[in-house]
């Protein structure tokens, strides 16, 4: 072993890591990928995604419904459903969601619904008086995380 030694001086200063401290690495890697894992979150950017899309959605309806019922003589009639309001029913975009127009006799006020998909779904709504003129701007219930 000993002229092994004296041939090759390389095999004495040989330097490198140990296995322990590359464990040691690896391990780390894997603590803080985890971590940025759970930071990121990918089901609630995809669903915080999903209710912008759906509030926006709802949005457009609401402004358009209240265009409506603002130039019309009779918003009651002329204004309740996607036709009146000469909007295209956004159903389904995103996926699962769900967009309704409502009025019910004998209140004054039309109301529009824009409803997500699951349990305890997130539910933006807007509503416009048609007595007074006033429109309630959109808002979002407490299951929705992009308020």
């Amino acid at each position: 072993m000993r002229r092994l030694l004296k041939k090759n001086p390389q095999l004495i200063d040989a330097s490198g890591f140990t296995l322990i401290e590359l464990l040691l690495v690896i391990v780390i890697i894997g603590i803080l990928s985890g971590i940025v894992i759970a930071v990121i979150n990918p089901a609630q950017v995809r669903r915080r995604t999903a209710e912008t899309v759906m509030r926006a959605n709802t949005d457009k309806v609401c402004y358009a419904m209240q265009s409506c019922a603002a130039t019309r003589l009779i918003p009651e009639t002329n204004c309740i459903d996607f036709a009146g309001i000469g909007a295209t029913q956004p159903n389904g975009n995103p996926t699962g969601s769900v967009y309704t127009i409502s009025y019910a006799a004998p209140t004054t006020t039309i109301t529009v619904l824009g409803t997500g998909a699951g349990t305890n779904p997130c539910v933006f709504s807007c509503s416009y008086n048609t007595t007074s003129g006033t429109a309630v701007a959109t808002s979002g219930n407490a299951n929705c995380l992009a308020l």
